[in-house]
């Protein structure tokens, strides 16, 4: 991974269930869930993209498992579980199983945010700290 973009590992979700922004982000989870669903794992797959793939692979698995056979929520679930264990979330499998099956748009957009915001280059806002000069010593 390019160290430009610093991995945050640890602690709970940044946002929340139901943060429903940006509001493409919404829009897109709500009507075409299997985009963000691509978009989030291209952002995974290089955080560094400025513009990541939306009809990748995952895309289209999502697409064809909810398509055929209504069950696109395992696919995210699983994916939810990749994302937590990545980070260092905490919670466990019936947790994600839980929050796919129930409210499968809100928790692809959390995933989606959440991996924008924990591979976003992080800016130290500390600034320039000037290390001590040399010094000759005394014999």
């Amino acid at each position: 991974m390019d160290p430009a973009a610093a991995e945050i590992r640890g602690g709970d979700w940044e946002s929340g269930l139901c943060d429903c922004s940006p509001c493409g982000s919404c829009c897109l989870g709500s009507f075409a869930p299997c985009l963000l669903v691509g978009r989030t794992a291209s952002r995974l797959q290089d955080p560094t993209s400025q513009s990541p793939d939306m009809c990748s692979g995952d895309c289209m698995i999502h697409a064809g498992l909810s398509l055929l056979f209504g069950s696109g929520w395992i696919y995210t679930m699983i994916k939810r579980g990749d994302i937590r264990q990545r980070f260092g979330i905490p919670g466990s499998g019936c947790g994600d199983c839980c929050t796919a099956f129930w409210c499968q748009c809100c928790q692809i957009i959390q995933a989606d945010s959440e991996v924008k915001a924990r591979l976003a280059p992080r800016v130290d806002r500390n600034g320039y700290k000037q290390v001590g000069g040399m010094v000759a010593h005394q014999q």
